[in-house]
C-alpha cells in the first residue's frame, strides 16, 4: 500500500497503482491508515476507491452491477480530476484508467436497464427527467472534465504538460458520443481540438507508444470527416493512416477501417481496390463491396440500385449510406463512357443516345423510344456532372447534344488501384 501513496508523492504510475484503482481487483496488501494521509483530496480518493472495491465484491459479483458502483466510480474519477489540477503528465495514466473503468460500468448498467425495460420492468420516466439519463450521459460529463484538464494545462515544461494525454480522453468521448448517436457533440469536440491544434502535441508524438489509441483516433477522425462532414479527402487520409498504422493481420479492426477506406478512396481519389487482392486479404470487406466494384467496372446502375436497397440498413448503421449514394455518380460516369465508345460518334453525342444508355443501365431493359421528360432529366444530370468536373465538355440545349473534350473527356472516372490491395 505504501507504493500507492508513493506514486502520488513522487509522481509516477505503475501496475500497483493501476490495480488499486480497478474495482474488480483484490484489496491491497498491507494496512492503510487513511488518517495518516495528509492530503484531504488524496484521502477521499483512497476512501472512495476502497468503497468501490467493497461494493463490487459485496453486491455485484452475482447480481450484476449496481447504481451505487457507478456513483462510487464517478466520484472516484471526480476526485482524481481534483487531484490532477496542478499535477504533471504522469497523472493522465491513472485518470485514463479511471475514466475507461467508469465507461465500462456505464455501458453495462445501460445494457441492464435496457433489458429490464424490454421485460416490462423499470419503465421509462418522462423525457427530461434527470434521473432517467443514461449512465453514459452522466459518465461523459465527468470524462469531459478530465479532457479539459489536459487540454487547458499551462505547465511551461512541455515534457510535464498534461496535454500529452488529451487524445486518450478524446477517443473515450468520441466513443461515447457514437454510442449515444450524438453527432453534434462529436462536431463540437473536433472543433475544439482543431482550434487548439497549434498548442497540442501531434497525435503521432503523443501516442507513439500506444499504437492502438493512435489507430482509434485516426479511425474516429476518418469517420467524422467522411461520414458526417462529407469531406472525403480528409476522411480518406485519416482512414489510410489508420490502415497503415494497424497490425496488418487482417483482423476485425482492419475490416472496420477498410469499410471506410474503400468508399472514401473511390470518392476522393477515384480508386477502387483489385478484387482478387481484396478477397485474399479482407474477404469480409470484399463480400460487402464486390458488387459495387463490379458495377463501377461495367456501369450497371440497376444492380447498384438493388445492392443499395438491400444494404440500406447496414450502410445507415455504418454511417456510409450518403457516401454510397454519391458513388452512384461514378457508376453513371462509366455508363456514359461506355455509351460514347458504343456509339462511336466522336465528341458530339445526341442526348437521345445518352438517355437511352442510362435508361437501359437503370432497368436492364431495351429502350425503343426516349420520352421528352427523360431528355430533360438527362440534361440536368449531365449539367450536374459537368459542374463537378466529372465531364470535360458542355451541353447544347438547342441541339439536344453533349459535346465533350477530344482528350480525357472523363477525368474522374474510377479505376483500379492494386498496390497492396488497398488505395
Amino acid at each position: 500500500m505504501d507504493t500507492v501513496i508513493q506514486c502520488f508523492e513522487h509522481r509516477f504510475s505503475c501496475d500497483i497503482l493501476r490495480n488499486f484503482i480497478r474495482y474488480d481487483t483484490a484489496y491491497p496488501s498491507g494496512t492503510m491508515l487513511l488518517r495518516e494521509v495528509k492530503n484531504e483530496k488524496l484521502r477521499q480518493f483512497f476512501q472512495y476507491t476502497l468503497e468501490l472495491k467493497q461494493e463490487f465484491s459485496t453486491n455485484c459479483m452475482s447480481n450484476g452491477l449496481t447504481v451505487e458502483l457507478f456513483d462510487l466510480g464517478n466520484e472516484q474519477l471526480k476526485l482524481l480530476n481534483r487531484l490532477a489540477d496542478g499535477e504533471t503528465a504522469w497523472i493522465t495514466d491513472p485518470m485514463y484508467l479511471c475514466a475507461k473503468q467508469l465507461l465500462g460500468i456505464s455501458k453495462l448498467l445501460d445494457k441492464q436497464n435496457a433489458s429490464l425495460r424490454s421485460a416490462g420492468f423499470n419503465k421509462q420516466k418522462a423525457k427530461g427527467d434527470l434521473e432517467d439519463e443514461k449512465f453514459l450521459e452522466k459518465c461523459v460529463r465527468t470524462i469531459h472534465t478530465s479532457f479539459k484538464l489536459c487540454l487547458n494545462d499551462r505547465n511551461p515544461n512541455a515534457c510535464e504538460n498534461k496535454k500529452w494525454g488529451v487524445y486518450l480522453f478524446t477517443n473515450l468521448e468520441l466513443k461515447i458520443y457514437k454510442m449515444l448517436y450524438n453527432r453534434d457533440m462529436v462536431r463540437n469536440l473536433v472543433k475544439v481540438m482543431d482550434s487548439r491544434v497549434s498548442e497540442l502535441p501531434t497525435p503521432e508524438n503523443a501516442l507513439q507508444l500506444n499504437k492502438a489509441q493512435l489507430v482509434t483516433y485516426y479511425y474516429y477522425m476518418a469517420e467524422y470527416y467522411g461520414c458526417h462532414e462529407i469531406d472525403f479527402e480528409r476522411g480518406y487520409e485519416f482512414a489510410r493512416k489508420a490502415w497503415l498504422s494497424s497490425r496488418g493481420k487482417g483482423g476485425s479492426q482492419e475490416n472496420t477501417i477498410m469499410l471506410l477506406l474503400v468508399p472514401f478512396a473511390m470518392l476522393a481519389r477515384k480508386w477502387y481496390p483489385d478484387l482478387q487482392i481484396l478477397r485474399a486479404k479482407y474477404p469480409l470487406v470484399a463480400g460487402v463491396y464486390e458488387p459495387v466494384i463490379k458495377c463501377l467496372q461495367n456501369g450497371d446502375l440497376f444492380t447498384f440500385g438493388k445492392w443499395l436497397d438491400l444494404n440500406e440498413s447496414f450502410l445507415l448503421r455504418q454511417n456510409l449510406f450518403v457516401a454510397m449514394v454519391m458513388i452512384r455518380e461514378l457508376v453513371l460516369l462509366k455508363v456514359l463512357k461506355l455509351s460514347f465508345q458504343f456509339f462511336g460518334s466522336g465528341p458530339i453525342v445526341s442526348l437521345k443516345y445518352v438517355a437511352a444508355a442510362v435508361t437501359k443501365s437503370e432497368s436492364h431493359q431495351g429502350v425503343k423510344q426516349v420520352p421528352e421528360e427523360k431528355l430533360d432529366s438527362t440534361e440536368c444530370m449531365l449539367a450536374n456532372l459537368i459542374s463537378k468536373n466529372y465531364i470535360k465538355g458542355y451541353l447544347s440545349h438547342s441541339n439536344r447534344a453533349l459535346v465533350v473534350s477530344k482528350t480525357n473527356a472523363f477525368p474522374k472516372l474510377a479505376a483500379t488501384h492494386a498496390q497492396g490491395g488497398c488505395p
